[in-house]
């Protein structure tokens, strides 16, 4: 199963995860369903977030998408802060 790994950090975590949590409905309809949000133990301003992606290619489509991008200026999420992770789970 294919996971997405995202780091980003923002200026205010109330801020940010009132964004995040906005666009939900959006983010199952492309395929990635949340499996963990951790702050950075050493960065409180860094969020750490896992999906579990079902469909690679409509993750890739919001990842590039307007909406996204407009939820990220809403997070306060700060510019080049945010980096993406695609993962294959192996046991």
């Amino acid at each position: 199963m294919p996971y997405a790994l995202i780091r980003q950090r923002f200026t205010d975590y109330t801020r940010w995860r009132t964004a995040f949590d906005s666009v939900t409905e959006v983010r199952r309809a492309a395929g990635m369903n949340l499996v963990f949000v951790a702050l950075n133990a050493a960065d409180q301003q860094e969020a750490i977030v896992l999906f579990e992606v079902t469909d690679p290619q409509k993750a890739r489509e919001h990842a590039g998408s307007q909406l996204l991008a407009d939820a990220h200026q809403r997070a306060g999420v700060i510019d080049g802060s945010s980096h993406t992770l695609l993962l294959h789970g192996v046991q």
